[in-house]
């Protein structure tokens, strides 16, 4: 089988949820000579979803090696170490996914939660905030496929600062459907 063939078919196991069968397919398929770059962000973004973070990081580490400038493997790497609660990992991460793409409101929203997380509530506003100029399409799909558009408004309101006290706090709710927003913008990349 060529490399092309095996990456697609990695791709297609990756789809319908067979997570381990295409980490070993994206393995061959960089053995056999495709893209490292590609093979091993896309290995790494399956171990990230099976939450085996040391795994995800080692591949996005190594990623990151091939080509400094790959937004996506800080990105990713960064959501690795949120994974294991290293909250100051990931927003190292992040940043220079940032640096890299300033206009990726992934990225951003990600930092903010990881600045979040820090207990660095100004950063994580300012994030949040600037997040919602490129996210718009993100959040209204989020309101779309949920269908509660009084949910949206109250998110958008506490992004705008309509709700925002003196310090940026949410409650449990807000909280979770933040990190639910952050759980779909990895998906959307993958």
């Amino acid at each position: 089988m060529k490399a092309n063939d095996l990456f697609e078919d990695a791709k297609r196991l990756f789809v319908e949820g067979k997570l381990r069968d295409s980490i070993w397919a994206f393995t061959r398929a960089a053995d056999a000579g495709y893209d490292q770059k590609i093979s091993y962000l896309s290995r790494g973004a399956a171990y990230l979803k099976l939450r085996d973070a040391d795994e995800a990081i080692r591949d996005f580490s190594y990623v990151i090696t091939l080509d400094r400038e790959n937004a996506r493997a800080y990105y990713y790497r960064g959501m690795a170490h949120a994974q294991k609660k290293d909250f100051a990992g990931a927003a190292e991460d992040f940043t220079k996914a940032v640096e890299l793409k300033p206009d990726d409101g992934a990225f951003l929203f990600a930092r903010g939660a990881s600045y979040m997380e820090l207990g660095k509530n100004d950063e994580a506003g300012e994030d949040f905030r600037n997040a919602t100029n490129y996210l718009e399409a993100t959040v209204q799909g989020y309101a779309d496929t949920i269908g509660d558009r009084t949910h949206l408004h109250k998110i958008l309101a506490i992004l705008e600062g309509e709700r925002r006290r003196e310090v940026l706090a949410l409650d449990e709710s807000e909280y979770k459907t933040i990190k639910a927003m952050l759980e779909e913008a990895v998906e959307a990349e993958v």
